[in-house]
């Protein structure tokens, strides 16, 4: 392969067509629009909200502890409400700080700060873009309340060893599920292993209610904490613990509550994930042996004891550039030339340390208490943070989309081709790995 044979510099496209990807986006139009005709009869009768649990909302939380083990769920209106509410009922607020990764979206942190509270930011491991245990341990003091691992692009986060961290130390674990749902670890559902588990049910997640959310927790008490910021409804005649017996149907006002409509979405969306997590690690599978004998480009491992769920998308880390090939973008606009979706990671220059809000911005000129007034403001901030894997890495890190699941085979093999054929045109045969883009695999499996 030569650099005149691709298709940025006039060659043939290795992808023919980009049909799929609108048959794919019908059947999803259509498919939500068959789901909100069970909504018909509850309209019918004049039902437009519920506030109680009831009906539908409590027929998709009973799902969702089928689908993690836990034995309480509890529905929202969004993946961030359900942080919200969890980090409220642990106790986060002025004083406290929660470890959270930089490499995520920046919901997985702002709760903090509307609790009054800290965010410290961690580091993730090169070879599952997941939390670092290490980190977390060496950034627990006696503020900490509790961490937050993400298991993003649906790779779980190394759960037995952060767990065991957790319980030595005295910290809470909530679990950032929002693009892992139906993943495992060991065996047992993700969302079961923190005192509480966040899954986001936005509409670009594989279960999904428009806009929604769920929490899933073991801990009774826990749940009528939540139900305390933003159910006020459940915490009349809906409590697991009855931990406020005389609160009546007063709460802290925090409306969270599912629309009627965005659950009947979730619930049949449910049904299907199985499929879809099924289909979701074929296309993995099939992108990652189109890409066996490409050294340049290495998908992102799980480890042995993980098994994948929601995906959210197929990320990989490009080293071409070390080994003497292209800069990231112009390797990314070489194989889109391809006709292949390869992008950017969403998070490239977002790392949220680094960001203006948590580094810079002045949040006492705000109101809603979005700052700790126990300590000084300048150590809220995160502009002295360093992670220099999660800085090494995002410029190298690109990712295929999750529609690509629900796509046929020679697609989805042709895209990650695409990839292939490009590396092999721009980066120099015989070039080697430089010791530097070699994580640590030993013990990971890079098939899952």
């Amino acid at each position: 392969m030569t650099a005149q044979e691709l298709a940025v510099n006039g060659g043939p496209k290795t992808v023919k067509s980009h049909r799929p990807f609108q048959i794919y986006r019908l059947r999803r139009g259509l498919t939500r629009s068959i789901d909100l005709l069970h909504m018909l009869p509850l309209t019918a009768r004049g039902i437009t909200s519920i506030q109680d649990g009831s009906g539908i909302v409590g027929r998709f939380e009973q799902g969702m502890c089928q689908l993690t083990g836990c034995n309480h769920a509890l529905a929202m209106n969004s993946g961030t409400a359900s942080l919200h509410s969890a980090m409220v009922a642990l106790g986060v607020g002025p004083g406290t700080e929660v470890i959270v990764p930089a490499y995520t979206w920046h919901a997985s942190a702002t709760p903090i700060v509307q609790c009054g509270a800290t965010p410290v930011f961690c580091d993730i491991e090169a070879e599952t873009l997941t939390a670092c245990p290490d980190d977390i341990e060496a950034k627990i003091n006696e503020r900490t309340r509790a961490v937050c691992v993400v298991h993003i692009w649906g790779n779980p986060a190394r759960l037995d060893r952060i767990r065991e961290i957790c319980d030595r130390r005295g910290v809470a674990l909530i679990e950032d599920c929002s693009h892992a749902h139906g993943g495992q670890y060991q065996g047992r559902g993700i969302g079961a292993w923190g005192e509480v588990g966040c899954f986001s049910l936005q509409g670009s997640k594989v279960v999904e209610g428009g806009e929604a959310g769920v929490a899933t927790t073991d801990d009774p008490e826990l749940f009528d904490r939540m139900c305390l910021l933003g159910q006020n409804v459940l915490v009349w005649r809906g409590q697991r613990a009855n931990t406020f017996p005389d609160f009546g149907d007063i709460s802290l006002g925090v409306k969270y509550r599912p629309h009627p409509a965005a659950m009947y979405l979730a619930k049949t969306s449910l049904g299907r994930l199985a499929d879809r997590n099924l289909r979701a690690a074929r296309a993995w599978k099939w992108i990652k042996e189109e890409l066996a004998d490409t050294p340049s480009i290495r998908p992102i491992a799980e480890l042995p004891a993980a098994k994948r769920g929601g995906y959210y998308a197929f990320a990989m880390e490009y080293r071409g550039e070390a080994m003497g090939g292209p800069d990231t973008e112009t390797f990314v606009s070489a194989v889109e030339a391809e006709g292949s979706p390869l992008q950017l990671d969403q998070f490239r220059g977002r790392l949220l340390h680094q960001t203006m809000f948590f580094s810079e911005f002045d949040r006492r000129t705000i109101g809603g208490g979005c700052y700790d007034p126990t300590r000084p403001y300048e150590e809220q901030l995160s502009k002295d943070t360093k992670l220099p894997v999660s800085e090494d890495l995002i410029d190298r890190l690109v990712k295929l989309p999750l529609y690509l699941y629900a796509v046929p085979e020679d697609y989805v093999r042709s895209c990650a081709r695409a990839i292939a054929k490009v590396a092999a045109g721009l980066v120099p045969s015989g070039a080697r790995v430089p010791e530097k883009a070699r994580p640590d695999t030993a013990g990971l499996e890079a098939h899952g």
